[in-house]
């Protein structure tokens, strides 16, 4: 039986593990990454399929992790973003440049992403890889927690992070409750050449069977224009969307989407994704935090799940940076305690309402329908509250961590 001793455990690298690992190494704390899957698999073209918006917050930690330089090229820009209720006439228009010289925020490939950050891996010291393999179990004691893999191995440190997902096996084994709710929905999930460029425009429809978006992507290799879909639909009726050949696919995607793009056609392989709210009822135990998905699971509706994890990721860097220059305890019962405190809040907010936002705009009631249209009529005339929702999108508002402040 083999020990090791280091400062952090992190179990499930990912987009949010991995970028905690590199921040914290930043500050000279000693970090080992423990992942199930191997890196050829989590960066390999066909893992998923699925694209990630990151906030102008994301893309500031991102840059001084020294990730955002291998992504540059291959992130899109979103200079514009258009809300609209179905087929209703009216939409809200965000325009970047009404706040500022940035993008709300860029939308990238998850594979691309998962290999910018590998990249930085290379890079940093004071982290160690182990990959393929899993925390099977944990035990917190007075000073440490000790964690055992699959194969016997001992790892110790002061504390562990969990970053294994949604369905986080730690977060149960800590005792920590979640709240899980099905929104009886799908996503599905594609990639589509359009005839027309996109000038960075993201569409977010609201249709009674749930949002559609159309997310802006770099063009392919032969200068073709591409974009990424999220179109939601119920339950029951994704498996026929799904099963539809091509040419029907596209017609339905053309319908949706509108005149803008141009002609469309779907590209690679559909993938579909059961949508479920996951909330968990604390975000911290004994010598143990969660971050990302493992705390909490939202609703696409906004495009901010993977941001929220990197709030977390800023903010716990913050509170372990300073204890570790202090000489203190990494795992201390009053640091995670600031932790929970900071990142709960935040977290249940989006969390309600990407929920609200669900439940208002994926329904066919008429006094909904009336309440929300008319509430877009009242964004898109009132600037400062443009303005707030514009960087509540770009991921500026709140009590922000040093990392995602301005560069």
């Amino acid at each position: 039986m083999t020990s090791h001793q280091y400062d952090v455990i992190i179990a499930g690298g990912g987009l949010v593990g991995n970028a905690l690992a590199l921040a914290l190494a930043q500050e000279n704390i000693r970090v080992v990454v423990v992942d199930p899957l191997a890196v050829s698999a989590q960066i390999d073209a066909a893992f998923d399929g699925r694209t990630s918006a990151i906030a102008l917050g994301s893309v500031r930690i991102l840059k001084r992790l020294g990730v955002w330089k291998f992504l540059e090229g291959q992130a899109s820009p979103i200079h514009d973003i258009r809300v609209c209720d179905g087929d209703a006439p009216g939409f809200v228009h965000y325009r970047d440049k009404d706040v500022g010289n940035e993008p709300f925020g860029y939308i990238i490939e998850n594979r691309l992403l998962r290999h910018g950050l590998y990249e930085a891996l290379a890079e940093a010291t004071n982290i160690a890889m182990l990959t393929p393999h899993t925390v099977t179990g944990f035990k917190a004691e007075t000073g440490s927690v000790t964690a055992t893999l699959e194969d016997g191995t001992i790892l110790t440190a002061s504390l562990l992070v969990a970053a294994d997902g949604r369905f986080s096996k730690l977060r149960e084994q800590a005792g920590i409750d979640a709240r899980v709710l099905s929104y009886g929905q799908t996503a599905m999930v594609c990639v589509v050449h359009h005839a027309n460029p996109h000038h960075g425009l993201a569409l977010e429809r609201f249709m009674p069977e749930g949002p559609f978006a159309v997310l802006p992507l770099t063009d392919d290799a032969a200068g073709k224009h591409r974009s990424g879909i999220v179109w939601t639909e119920r339950n029951t009726d994704a498996p026929h969307y799904l099963a539809l050949p091509d040419a029907e696919f596209n017609a339905e995607l053309a319908r949706r989407m509108g005149d803008y793009w141009g002609e469309v056609v779907v590209i690679g392989k559909r993938f579909a994704y059961p949508l479920k709210l996951m909330h968990a009822t604390q975000f911290v135990s004994a010598r143990f935090a969660l971050v990302g998905d493992a705390a909490h699971g939202i609703h696409p509706i906004a495009g901010q799940g993977v941001n929220l994890g990197y709030r977390d990721v800023a903010a716990l860097t913050e509170l372990l940076a300073e204890q570790h220059r202090l000489g203190l305890d990494l795992g201390a019962a009053s640091l995670l305690a600031h932790y929970q405190r900071w990142r709960k809040s935040d977290s249940v907010s989006m969390t309600a309402s990407t929920d609200l936002l669900n439940r208002l705009f994926s329904n066919s009631s008429p006094s909904l329908a009336f309440l929300r249209r008319t509430g877009l009529k009242m964004v898109e005339q009132m600037p400062p509250v443009k303005k707030f929702f514009m960087r509540h999108a770009m991921g500026l508002v709140g009590d922000l961590p040093k990392m995602m402040q301005e560069l």
